[in-house]
């Protein structure tokens, strides 16, 4: 999976996350498996204080291969089809992935 490939929310959510590098994306709408981001989610940046700040990934670089954290989050998503979720970034990937479900859902 190629970032210059994928729909134009995936790649705004590739964005964020790179650029956040530490945080969390919270509330984020899914719809038909993609982020929606009307209503926008809140971003949460969490900054340790006694290490250098972390690199911020080339804009220039588009058409670079996405790791497969990348891949395995918009998997998930798309199996998700509809709802809201929470998406927490280590090193400027996605590491965990908390979805709002209803109890009917889980029966």
């Amino acid at each position: 999976m190629r970032k210059s490939s994928v729909n134009p929310t995936q790649r705004q959510t590739v964005e964020i996350i790179e650029a956040l590098g530490f945080g969390v994306i919270e509330r984020l709408s899914i719809r038909g498996g993609l982020p929606c981001y009307e209503p926008e989610p809140r971003i949460v940046q969490t900054i340790k204080l006694d290490s250098d700040p972390e690199r911020q990934p080339d804009d220039v670089h588009t058409n670079l291969t996405l790791k497969k954290e990348f891949e395995t989050l918009f998997d998930q998503l798309s199996r998700l089809g509809d709802g809201t979720v929470d998406i927490e970034v280590r090193h400027s990937l996605p590491f965990r992935l908390v979805v709002e479900r209803r109890v009917e859902a889980l029966r």
